[in-house]
């Protein structure tokens, strides 16, 4: 069962506060992590916390003289 949109605001929340613009891509680690341990509920919460983050967190610029990669925002 997927924890409740509370539940995972929260967690996207202290995603932020710990790692900043850096929050999406530990998440998505904890996704990773997840899916390495077969994992499959883990998994759904950690990407709906992924998603969480995008909605809360401003988009962030790329850094001077990073390339943007095609498709990896997919």
């Amino acid at each position: 069962m997927l924890a409740s949109e509370a539940a995972i605001e929260r967690l996207a929340r202290d995603m932020i506060d710990r790692h900043g613009a850096e929050a999406a891509l530990r998440a998505a680690e904890r996704i990773n992590e997840r899916i390495d341990n077969a994992d499959w509920s883990g998994r759904d919460l950690w990407a709906a916390v992924v998603h969480a983050i995008h909605e809360l967190q401003p988009a962030v610029p790329l850094p001077r003289g990073a390339q943007h990669v095609r498709g990896a925002n997919r």
